[in-house]
């Protein structure tokens, strides 16, 4: 089997990993299984190509009168506006996440260089906030994905989780069956793509109705149990 976990609220939470799923991840590669991460946060390492530096600066002139939270996420720098800094300052005492998003660039900061190594733009506001029209009218070549009624990410929708499964497969050149484990909308595309798709139980609704199983949320040992239902760990 050749395995895709998501990061956040399936592998671990607020960046600590559950112990059970450290622990299953190990067994099951001892037992033969391939183990990837399937992650929509970028790394300095990942050679993907960047949205086109017009594109973005574009995005950035028509969500900023919106008074919207904005984050450039870059393969070496990410940006973030003051808008994002007020939004993530309010729980990044409490959460890890937003803590780490202290310590990013403002967008002021921005060079023309670093227009060229942004990867997509994350976009934060509070809930029940109108951006339809923002979605409906997204440059060719882009794709919106909401998470949790609270922000989303514009991407190239040439690349996502599908994409990278497909990839995986293709290296390896294998017939080896496919399981993925997502719990938000970014993981849909992976999800389907997926022979098997498990939803986290602390997961949303769409990941839920699209998804073969439904294991238990992460902190009652999600991924174990999962691991454990189709057969990978003992």
């Amino acid at each position: 089997m050749i395995v895709f976990l998501d990061l956040d609220d399936t592998l671990w939470r607020w960046h600590q990993v559950c112990s059970s799923a450290k622990e299953s991840i190990i067994q099951a590669h001892r037992n033969g299984h391939k183990i990837f991460i399937n992650t929509g946060r970028t790394k300095c390492e990942v050679p993907l190509k960047p949205l086109r530096p017009q594109i973005v600066k574009a995005l950035i002139e028509r969500i900023e009168p919106m008074n919207l939270g904005i984050s450039l996420e870059g393969s070496q720098k990410t940006f973030q506006n003051e808008v994002n800094y007020e939004i993530f300052k309010k729980f990044a005492k409490d959460d890890r996440t937003g803590a780490g998003m202290m310590v990013h660039h403002h967008l002021s900061e921005i060079t023309e260089e670093d227009y060229h190594q942004i990867m997509k733009v994350s976009i934060h506001y509070p809930e029940g906030s109108d951006i339809s029209n923002l979605i409906e009218n997204l440059p060719e070549g882009l794709v919106f994905t909401p998470f949790k009624n609270t922000g989303g990410e514009i991407t190239n929708c040439t690349y996502n989780k599908a994409t990278a499964i497909q990839f995986v497969k293709s290296y390896y050149q294998s017939d080896e069956k496919t399981m993925a484990v997502g719990d938000s909308e970014n993981d849909i595309t992976m999800l389907k793509e997926a022979d098997i798709s498990i939803a986290m139980g602390n997961g949303n609704d769409h990941v839920k109705k699209i998804s073969s199983y439904i294991t238990t949320n992460i902190d009652e040992d999600g991924l174990k149990n999962a691991f454990k239902h189709f057969g990978l760990i003992d």
